[in-house]
């Protein structure tokens, strides 16, 4: 459905000059990668409501959608597939931050950022069938990707340290963030074999 609509947009586009056809297929991509992002967010402001966790879903996407971007791992094969896993993953981090509390959160909070900067640090970024790296971008974006993670570890870890839930969202969201790294990992090395 977004690869059409995406289709439909350079289509009509190209037919009024507005591009030409050599622009058509950089600019489709551009349009599915926009369109299936809006879809995501509307899906995280509709479980944000639903479920009354507004603050767990904006530290989510605040906190998963940069470093995300830049540590790379699992990329699903279509569309569909990737709406669903996102919104599986803002379900599971709004569940489990509302589990973790208590002495359970005192230790498993820091060990989150430990294991997932860990992980960060040694694999990231994982290219994708779907998204090749080149050695220019694997060096670039595995500087960029430590940066954020320390960024963000060192502001999640002040949240937690100060009471604030916020700190567990993002906690959490690096560990799911790591373990589609490391799965990214292990599905390259699948396809290799």
């Amino acid at each position: 459905m977004i690869k059409r609509m995406s289709e439909s947009i350079v289509s009509w586009q190209v037919s009024r000059s507005i591009l030409t056809n050599e622009q058509s297929s950089l600019y489709q991509y551009a349009y599915e990668v926009m369109l299936n992002l809006s879809v995501n967010i509307m899906i995280a402001i509709l479980v944000a409501v639903a479920f009354k966790v507004p603050m767990q879903v904006a530290a989510f996407l605040i906190s998963y959608i940069p470093l995300r971007s830049y540590c790379g791992g699992y990329h699903a094969r279509t569309n569909g597939v990737c709406t669903i896993v996102s919104t599986i993953l803002i379900l599971l981090v709004c569940f489990a931050e509302k589990g973790l509390t208590g002495e359970l959160a005192a230790i498993i909070v820091p060990m989150c950022f430990v294991v997932s900067g860990l992980l960060i640090y040694k694999y990231a970024p994982v290219p994708d069938i779907n998204k090749p790296l080149d050695e220019v971008e694997i060096v670039y974006y595995r500087k960029k990707s430590r940066l954020v993670w320390l960024i963000e570890a060192v502001i999640g870890a002040a949240f937690w340290y100060f009471g604030l839930r916020a700190g567990v969202v993002i906690a959490i969201s690096h560990v799911i963030l790591s373990l589609m790294l490391v799965y990214g990992v292990f599905k390259n090395k699948k396809a290799c074999d």
